[in-house]
């Protein structure tokens, strides 16, 4: 993997895959890394496209920085990825804590943003999470049968029990208090009154058995971003394990409509 400075100072770990007109760059959710995508990838069509993932500072093979992890910070780091691989105008895939993270990036640099796509993604308003289950969460650092017992009411398909090898690698080294970071940002974090200016094509995906993101949620966080439609796919939260062709094919059809502009998609999303 490629790396890159960030103007305080940490290294950020990257890959490239694909040498399309379209770049995707994906964002990883909690406890995670850019690897947790690579079956999504593998289905996507990269002579189409170039698809960019990275690692959170703290995670995965970038360094591990515990703070700062401000809203700000984040969105410099996506763009400081995004000004490495060369390019200036990106489509973003945020997975979970980073569907709202994707939302404030495009908020920042909506000229960098051509499309956003949600998946399991949070909505912009402080989210009502538990300090005791905050707590728990992350007293699960580096604790691999732990990590391994939270995923279970996040996934109701069958997936391959190496994808799920893969992820516990990457998230047993994540140190807890980089874990307790991203997730208080998460959850505390708000600027649901300024969502109204985005104005790019937005796709919302949610499972329809997701118990913090079920399907009313989705078709919610749809209604309230002006250029988005929303759908539920028949699955859990972990939708890039568990349907990542179905996400693949979403993502494509996605980037191939982002032509029609934000009125026509805004209609589509009336209809459903």
């Amino acid at each position: 993997m490629a790396t890159v400075i960030t103007n305080d100072g940490v290294a950020i770990a990257y890959r490239v895959q694909g040498a399309g007109p379209t770049t995707l760059l994906f964002m990883h959710g909690w406890a995670g890394s850019g690897g947790y995508f690579d079956e999504v990838i593998g289905e996507l069509d990269l002579n189409e496209l170039q698809v960019v993932t990275m690692d959170f500072r703290g995670h995965g093979d970038s360094e591990k920085s515990v703070q700062p992890y401000e809203p700000d910070r984040i969105a410099d780091d996506v763009r400081t990825v995004a000004d490495a691989v060369g390019t200036t105008n990106i489509v973003l895939i945020g997975f979970s804590m980073s569907g709202k993270f994707a939302q404030y990036a495009a908020l920042r640099r909506p000229d960098r943003i051509s499309g956003l796509v949600l998946v399991s993604g949070f909505p912009a308003s402080v989210i009502p999470f538990p300090q005791a289950l905050v707590h728990d969460w992350v007293g699960r650092a580096g604790d691999r049968d732990r990590l391994s017992e939270m995923l279970g009411p996040f996934i109701s398909e069958p997936v391959d029990a190496a994808v799920l090898e893969r992820f516990l690698d990457n998230a047993v080294k994540v140190p807890g208090p980089v874990l307790e970071c991203t997730l208080q940002t998460c959850i505390s974090m708000s600027f649901a009154d300024r969502v109204e200016s985005l104005r790019m094509p937005i796709l919302v995906v949610g499972g329809r058995h997701d118990p913090v993101f079920p399907p009313d949620a989705v078709a919610h966080l749809a209604r309230t971003l002006p250029c988005a439609r929303g759908i539920s796919l028949p699955c859990n939260h972990e939708i890039p394990m568990e349907r990542p062709r179905e996400l693949a094919h979403l993502i494509e059809a996605f980037v191939s409509g982002l032509g029609i502009g934000c009125r026509a998609v805004a209609a589509a999303a009336a209809e459903r």
